[in-house]
C-alpha cells in the first residue's frame, strides 16, 4: 500500500547540507545511484517551483544524446516514486516538482532561518549549516558541476552572513565568547571576509584579550597583502585604530599586578603554502589503562602515515603527545601551533572488537569536515593498529584537499598564486570528463608558469595528459613524451613522493610501453606510502594490463577500501572488471563495469567492459545495446581497441576483442 502524507507531518526528511541523507519512516533510505540522489536533491533545493523536463534531463544526462536524456530522466522519476511514494512528485505536462509535504528538506529550513534573522533562528540556522550542499555527490555533467557550485557558494554566504549577524548578537547581549566562537566559525568558511575577522576583535577586545585583538589585525593585514594583495576595509581599519585608543599596547600592569598569562594567539595559518595538522592523541575510552598503549600506538602510526602524504605538514608525535596534559582545548593547542586541522578520535574494546572513532575538524571553527568510525576483530594487535591507522590516514588526506580546494575556488581569479592554481586543477583534474580534465591541463600550465619546480604539480599535469586521450580530449602528438619528462622531472624534484612515482610508473608501463620500468616505480609509489589509495590503484591497473590479474584484483581492492569514496573509483572499477574478463568471473565483472560507468558515465572503457563481460556471459542482446549506445555518443572500432591495448597478454586481448566483435564493434 502507497503511503501518503499528512499535511503536519512530511514522511521523508532529506539532509543536503554536508552529506546526502535521505530517512524516512523506517530509517535511512539508500537511493541506487549518484544520478537518482542529485535529482532528488535539485528538485528538492527548487521546491515548490515546478522544472521543466528538458532542463531536468540536460542537467544530468546533458551529454547523452536528446531521447536517451529523456529515457533516463523518465526511468529516474519512475524509479523515485517508487521509493518515495506516488505523491512525492508532482508533474503537469513538461513540468516536474517536488511535493514539501511529502519531504522536508533542511536546505528549505536553514533559508527560512536565516531569512527569520532573529538570534535564536540565525543560532538554529549556523547549526543547520553542516557542510557545501550535497558534498558527496559528484556527477560528471557541465551543467550540474556549475549548477552546483553556484549553490555552495550561495548557501555558504548565507551561512557566512548568519553567523556574522548571530555573533553580533551574541556580543550585544555580553555573550563575548559565544560571539568569539561564532566568528571563528564564520571566518572559517571564508577567511577573506572582513565582517568576520572585524567580529572575531571585537569579540577579543570584549573578553579583555586587547593585546590579542591587535595582534590578530596584524595577522589580518598580512593576510590580506598575501592571498589579495589589498589592504584592510575603511572599517577594519577604523575599528583596529578604535582599539589602540581604547586600549594602548604598551599599557603595563598596575603596581602589584601580575600580569595573566596570554592565551595562544588566534593563528591565521601556519607559514607555507601546504595545509597543515595536528594528530592529537587518541583518546582510552575501554575503561582498561592497559589499553593505552594501543591508543598511542595507533596515533602514532597516523602521524607517521599522513607524513608520508607530500601534501601535508604534519606536526612530529613528540610535540602532539607532550600538549596531551597540558589542560588545553584542541582548538587552543591548533592555535599554539598555528595548524589549520585537527584529527582527534577514542577508541573502546568491547569483549573481542574494538571500536575506532576519528573525527578531523577545522582549528579556526571547530567544524567537522570529516569524521568516521572503524569497527574491528582484536586478532593480531600490530595487524590492527596498522588496519586503523593506515585506512584512517587514507581517508584524512583527500578530505584535507577537498577543504583546500574549496579554499582555492572562493579567491579572486585575479589573485591566485601557483599553488591556488594548482588545488583549483585537482577539481577538474579527478572529474572523469574531457572538458575537465582540458580545463585541468590548463589551470596547471598557469601553475608551472609561476612556479616550474613543484613536484606535485609536475605529476599532476603528467597525468592529466595521460588521461586527456582516453577521455576525448584533444592532445598534441607529443603528449606522451611531454608527460613522460614532466613525470620524471617530478620524481627527480622529490623522489619521496609517493604520488610522482605513481604517475611517472603508469606513464611509463602504459603510453611509453616500458613495462618492467613501470612497475618498478608503481611499486615503490606503495613502498613510500602504504596508505595511498592513488599508489595501490595505479600498481593495481599495471598488473591488470600486465597479465597478473589477481595481485591486479588485490591491488585494486585495497585503493577501494582505502579511500571508498575516491574520485578515481570509476578508474579502478575498471581495472578490477578488466581483470574479472580475464580471469572468468564474468558476473562479478559484469557488476564492477555498472559500478564503473555509475560513478563516471563517460568512461568508455568501463562500457567497453561491461559489454565483453556480458558477451562471455551468454548475455548478448544486452551487450549489444551497450554497444550501440556507447557508439551513439563516441564510435570506437576494433582497430581503435586494438591500438589501445588495454591487455598487454595476446590471448585475454584477443579475447576481449573477439566479444567486443559478437557486441557489434565495427571493424
Amino acid at each position: 500500500m502507497a503511503i501518503t502524507a499528512s499535511a503536519a507531518c512530511p514522511i521523508f526528511s532529506l539532509s543536503l547540507l554536508g552529506r546526502f541523507v535521505l530517512t524516512g519512516p523506517d530509517g535511512a533510505v539508500s537511493l541506487p545511484n549518484k544520478k537518482l540522489a542529485g535529482l532528488l536533491a535539485f528538485l528538492a533545493c527548487m521546491a515548490p517551483d515546478p522544472q521543466s523536463r528538458e532542463k531536468l534531463s540536460t542537467l544530468l544526462w546533458g551529454s547523452h544524446l536528446d531521447a536517451q536524456a529523456k529515457q533516463n530522466l523518465r526511468q529516474a522519476l519512475f524509479k523515485l516514486r517508487q521509493i518515495l511514494g506516488q505523491d512525492a512528485l508532482r508533474s503537469d505536462g513538461e513540468l516536474v516538482s517536488l511535493n514539501a509535504m511529502v519531504i522536508a528538506c533542511d536546505v528549505r529550513q536553514f533559508e527560512e532561518l536565516v531569512q527569520d534573522g532573529s538570534r535564536d533562528a540565525l543560532s538554529a540556522a549556523a547549526d543547520l549549516y553542516r557542510g557545501r550542499l550535497a558534498d558527496d555527490i559528484s556527477v560528471g555533467e557541465e551543467s550540474w558541476s556549475e549548477w552546483v557550485a553556484g549553490e555552495r557558494e550561495r548557501l555558504s554566504e548565507l551561512a557566512l552572513g548568519a553567523m556574522v549577524t548571530l555573533g553580533g548578537h551574541e556580543l550585544s547581549e555580553g555573550r563575548a565568547e559565544q560571539a568569539l566562537r561564532t566568528g571563528q566559525r564564520a571566518n572559517a568558511l571564508n577567511n577573506l571576509r572582513e565582517d568576520s575577522h572585524r567580529l572575531i576583535m571585537r569579540a577579543l577586545s570584549a573578553t579583555g584579550r586587547n593585546a590579542e585583538a591587535l595582534k590578530y589585525y596584524r595577522d589580518v593585514v598580512a593576510l590580506l597583502k598575501r592571498e589579495l594583495s589589498t589592504e584592510p576595509d575603511l572599517a577594519t581599519r577604523s575599528l583596529a585604530a578604535e582599539l589602540r585608543s581604547n586600549h594602548p599596547q604598551n599599557a603595563a600592569p598596575a603596581a602589584g599586578e601580575v600580569a595573566p598569562e596570554a592565551s595562544p594567539p588566534p593563528a591565521l595559518v601556519m607559514h607555507g603554502e601546504r595545509p597543515s595538522l595536528v594528530v592529537l592523541p587518541f583518546s582510552n575510552m575501554s575503561g582498561d589503562p592497559e589499553q593505552d598503549y594501543f591508543a598511542d600506538g595507533v596515533t602514532a602510526d597516523i602521524i607517521t602515515a599522513l607524513s608520508r602524504f607530500r601534501a601535508l605538514v604534519v606536526i612530529a608525535r613528540g610535540t602532539s603527545f607532550a600538549l596531551r596534559d597540558k589542560g588545553m582545548t584542541s582548538q587552543q593547542i591548533a592555535q599554539q601551533l598555528g595548524v589549520q586541522y585537527v584529527l582527534s578520535g577514542q577508541i573502546r574494546k568491547a569483549g573481542n572488537r574494538i571500536r575506532v572513532s576519528a573525527e578531523l575538524t577545522h582549528s579556526g571553527s571547530e567544524a567537522q569536515v570529516w569524521s568516521d568510525r572503524y569497527d574491528r576483530p582484536l586478532t593480531d594487535i600490530f595487524d590492527l593498529q596498522d588496519d586503523v591507522s593506515s585506512s584512517v590516514a587514507a581517508v584524512v588526506d583527500p578530505a584535507v584537499r577537498s577543504a583546500e580546494i574549496e579554499r582555492a575556488r572562493r579567491k579572486p581569479p585575479t589573485n591566485l598564486s601557483a599553488y591556488d592554481l594548482y588545488l583549483r586543477a585537482l577539481h577538474h583534474l579527478w572529474g572523469g570528463t574531457r572538458e575537465d580534465i582540458t580545463k585541468a591541463i590548463d589551470l596547471l600550465r598557469q601553475s608551472l608558469s609561476l612556479d616550474e619546480a613543484r613536484s606535485p604539480t609536475l605529476a599532476a599535469l603528467a597525468w592529466g595528459l595521460v588521461m586527456a586521450s582516453p577521455l576525448g580530449a584533444h592532445t598534441s602528438p607529443d603528449a606522451t613524451t611531454e608527460a613522460l619528462s614532466l613525470a620524471r622531472r617530478a620524481v627527480e624534484q622529490d623522489g619521496t613522493d609517493a604520488f610522482a612515482h605513481a604517475v611517472y610508473g603508469f606513464t611509463l608501463f602504459g603510453p611509453a610501453g616500458d613495462n618492467d620500468q613501470g612497475r618498478i616505480h608503481a611499486v615503490e609509489a606503495v613502498r613510500l606510502n602504504p596508505s595511498s589509495a592513488f599508489a595501490w590503484g595505479t600498481l593495481g591497473m599495471i598488473d591488470s594490463m600486465a597479465g597478473d590479474y589477481e595481485n591486479a584484483v588485490t591491488c585494486l581492492h585495497r585503493s577501494l577500501v582505502l579511500s571508498p569514496y575516491d574520485s578515481m573509483l570509476h578508474l579502478w572499477m575498471t581495472g578490477l572488471t578488466a581483470s574479472c574478463f580475464a580471469l572468468g568471473r564474468h558476473e562479478d565483472g559484469i557488476a564492477w563495469a555498472r559500478k564503473s560507468v555509475q560513478h563516471n558515465p563517460g568512461n568508455g572503457t568501463g562500457h567497453r567492459m561491461l559489454a565483453a563481460n556480458l558477451v562471455a556471459a551468454g548475455r548478448l542482446e544486452e551487450a549489444r545495446d551497450i554497444t550501440r549506445r556507447r557508439d551513439a555518443t563516441q564510435k570506437t572500432t576494433i582497430r581503435d581497441l586494438r591500438a589501445m591495448r588495454f591487455f598487454k597478454q595476446n590471448d585475454a586481448l584477443e579475447r576481449y576483442l573477439s566479444a567486443q566483435q559478437v557486441a557489434g564493434v565495427a571493424d
